[in-house]
């Protein structure tokens, strides 16, 4: 059974970014769609209720033997290629779905059989893969090629992060993590950087690396790649692709690049910049903070060499992008500035506090991070503890502990000792209760602005 023939599809883990912009998209099709989940409330409960999806309770009696089809959240279910059977990953209805012959696919499985019957644009990276994919998507539907998208986070435009097109063009967030990615075949790709990640499945940057080559090989023989030259892992990656007769773009501040990049000044709280491509020079603003978000446009730009998109529309649609949740989102402005941030890599946190220290330079910059997964605090120990030197003060919660990880060899305590060798104000924040408490102190000091930062829930303390 594949995607194609399915008439009853059941999604398990259905409230997931993925899996709801998925099921939006597969609701289109003639088949019956069902979903479950917790009863955990998700800002994805309103796109699953807008499109007339009613998720229900996980439970095993949700797997009947008339289902032709299960899709699994990656959370839930270890696909074949990796353990060599595919397994449940502590979820009744997988289990049953096992025991009864019925096919389960992973998210990224699904999603890549789906993609066939489009022209795939792969958006790969270890940071800045949802800003990028949901600009290019954005930009793309304006300048009227109404492009469907798979989103990784909610599109503060569109208030919901799938859509649902009629042109030729899937745009999807493609995810390194397990090597999801090597389930598509792209059209075009956009590698955004290479930064070592996901110490719990990839034993090294050399396997790493070897993931995102593996990528570039599989994009069509009439597609293209574009990357962040500035980058030498990356700028390897684009010639590899050229040599495999590939067409290729890159994009970066450095000269060499097809698109070159210039950041220009700060004006009215907007990063503007100048851009150089096949000798036209274009102008532009982005109102979102920092040097990586001109990376982002800069990605989206180069990609009109081979898109028959005109730069100056896809310009316009950059210029009137909205931004996407927990992406530099302003949660309040009074007293203190309150900013929802998903860095949660060392990498990510120095961008981040360097683009607010470039915006808000006479204001006290107070950070809220909390750690995301055991191994990856672990293996980048010593760069987390130097990633914070732009923050005024910083709290660091407890790592949290996620269904990839709920246990592991080091605890924040760990990470506020090393933090201690290199910063003079921090603190332990032990839970959810001592960090609002930091912060409900600390917003009441006009001349603060406080981020939020972390994949996990660390904006909760917000709410």
């Amino acid at each position: 059974m594949n995607l194609k023939e399915a008439r009853r599809i059941h999604m398990v883990g259905i409230k997931g970014v993925g899996m709801t912009a998925l099921a939006q998209l597969l609701n289109t099709r003639s088949v019956k769609l069902t979903g479950s989940d917790s009863n955990e409330k998700f800002f994805t409960d309103k796109v699953l209720k807008k499109v007339g999806i009613k998720p229900k309770t996980f439970a095993k009696e949700n797997i009947s033997k008339d289902i032709d089809l299960v899709v699994s959240s990656a959370a839930y279910f270890m696909p074949s290629k990796i353990v060599g059977k595919g397994k449940s990953i502590k979820n009744e209805e997988v289990e049953r779905a096992l025991e009864l012959g019925i096919p389960v696919f992973s998210y990224p499985q699904a999603l890549g059989e789906f993609a066939k019957d489009y022209k795939l644009l792969a958006v790969a990276g270890s940071h800045g893969k949802s800003t990028t994919s949901a600009m290019l998507a954005w930009s793309l539907q304006k300048a009227g090629f109404s492009p469907s998208a798979v989103i990784g986070t909610r599109v503060n435009g569109w208030e919901s992060n799938g859509r649902v097109g009629k042109g030729e063009y899937l745009v999807v967030e493609a995810d390194e993590y397990r090597e999801a990615f090597l389930n598509y075949s792209p059209y075009g790709l956009i590698i955004t950087n290479i930064d070592y990640d996901h110490p719990d499945y990839y034993k090294g940057e050399a396997a790493y690396n070897r993931a995102f080559k593996r990528i570039a090989s599989k994009v069509d023989k009439h597609g293209f790649v574009v990357g962040f030259g500035d980058d030498p892992k990356v700028a390897a990656i684009l010639s590899h692709a050229r040599n495999k007769g590939l067409r290729t773009a890159s994009y970066g501040f450095l000269k060499r690049n097809t698109l070159v990049l210039n950041k220009g000044k700060l004006r009215s709280g907007a990063q503007h910049f100048t851009a150089t491509l096949h000798g036209k020079k274009l102008k532009g603003k982005i109102a979102f903070p920092g040097k990586h978000y001109i990376e982002n446009a800069g990605a989206v730009l180069a990609c009109s060499s081979f898109l028959d998109a005109d730069s100056d529309d896809l310009l316009k649609g950059i210029a009137s992008f909205k931004g996407t949740a927990r992406r530099f989102e302003i949660l309040h402005r009074k007293p203190a500035l309150i900013i929802d941030d998903y860095a949660h890599h060392p990498s990510e946190i120095k961008a981040t506090l360097m683009g607010t220290r470039e915006l808000y330079p006479k204001k006290n910059i107070v950070v809220i991070f909390q750690p995301h997964m055991f191994s990856r605090t672990e293996s980048l120990m010593d760069k987390f503890a130097r990633a914070f030197e732009l923050a005024d003060e910083v709290g660091i919660m407890e790592i949290f502990s996620s269904a990839r990880e709920s246990k592991g060899n080091v605890s924040s305590k760990d990470l506020v000792r090393a933090l201690n060798e290199h910063h003079s104000r921090v603190r332990y924040l032990k839970d959810h209760k001592v960090a609002k408490q930091f912060l409900n102190f600390m917003k009441n000091r006009s001349n603060n602005v406080v981020l939020l930062m972390g994949a996990g829930d660390v904006y909760e303390i917000a709410n």
